[in-house]
């Protein structure tokens, strides 16, 4: 009995500092890791959030980007951090699920790495193709009816968003469309503009300046309702392409092995700033969209990431792609 008491003391002990930890976390500034260069969507809204985040838990949430290989380095680095609390980071769609489709050796498992703590937004995604390519998806298959084969579809890479829109729509006309990847949507949308290739799947926030202002055309939106910065361009059902339905969900994570009292704490904060007016002005501003409450939480996020896991491996080997 007394060995027994002795263990369970021992036991006691050497858990009270991370106890002690999390219940006065943070004690200093959280990091928020973007795995994104600066200027970008996720970058956008990881800025919005960090400063009504420290308002709500008391300290800085300085962002930090660590760009590079599509959010596989920032991801990774986010996995490898001290799980202290300190440290979380965001992610998507393509980091947080679909990159398991493209890489045969990814060096962090979404669903083994992290805590997760929650969505945060859902980006609709826009169909746009260069000016003269149809004003609207009947005239774009029209054309695809008389140039089999030939349609170009730009994209910000293998693996990217961007990608996986590319894909999606390609399998739902049978186009059977080149995809060609660039070093980001920035290039990739200038080329389209340009003529170079003919059209691009892409995030509305990044579509909607260039649609509005007439060097894109935007032909069909991927969510059940129309945009309201948009409002003339049609959903993917009623333009009859029902099978073309993709949003970029957007999540925080977590490195595994955090405290439950953090994660929880983290998850809470995460939730206030959601439902905070200025933020949801800002992110409706730009058509993101703020998850309902019984979407959010870490529950919500891991079932989620397992069914986008199984969705996007399932595409990808039905179109002949390999994991590298």
């Amino acid at each position: 009995m007394i060995g027994r008491r002795s263990l369970m003391t021992g036991v006691a002990l050497l858990a009270a500092p991370s106890l002690v930890r999390a219940s006065t976390w943070p004690e200093r500034p959280v990091t928020m890791q973007v795995p994104f260069a600066a200027g970008g969507p996720t970058d956008v809204m990881a800025r919005i959030m960090a400063q009504k985040l420290g308002d709500v838990l008391g300290q800085a949430v300085p962002v930090e980007n660590i760009g590079g290989a599509g959010g596989i380095l920032g991801t990774q680095r986010t996995a490898r951090a001290e799980p202290d609390g300190y440290t979380f980071g965001l992610g998507h769609m393509g980091t947080l699920a679909a990159n398991t489709a493209f890489y045969k050796q990814l060096p962090y498992d979404p669903l083994e790495s992290f805590e997760p703590l929650g969505l945060f937004a859902v980006n609709p995604m826009v169909l746009a193709v260069r000016p003269g390519m149809g004003r609207n998806l009947a005239e774009m298959r029209q054309w695809i009816a008389r140039n089999p084969a030939r349609l170009t579809i730009a994209t910000a890479g293998t693996g990217s968003v961007s990608y996986l829109g590319a894909l999606l729509f390609d399998r739902a006309v049978g186009a059977q469309a080149t995809l060609v990847p660039y070093r980001g949507a920035g290039p990739a949308l200038q080329d389209t503009m340009n003529g170079v290739t003919d059209a691009i799947v892409d995030q509305a926030v990044t579509v909607i300046p260039h649609a509005t202002g007439g060097t894109l055309r935007a032909l069909v939106v991927t969510v059940p309702q129309r945009l309201d910065q948009m409002p003339a361009v049609p959903t993917a059902a009623q333009a009859g392409l029902p099978g073309f339905d993709i949003t970029v969900w957007n999540a925080a994570v977590a490195p595994r092995g955090t405290p439950e009292a953090v994660t929880r704490r983290l998850t809470e904060a995460i939730n206030a700033v959601l439902d905070d007016e200025a933020v949801k002005e800002r992110f409706a501003d730009m058509a993101i969209q703020i998850p309902p409450e019984e979407e959010r939480g870490p529950e919500p996020q891991r079932a989620l990431m397992v069914r986008e896991i199984a969705r996007w491996g399932a595409l990808t080997r039905e179109v002949g792609v390999e994991p590298e």
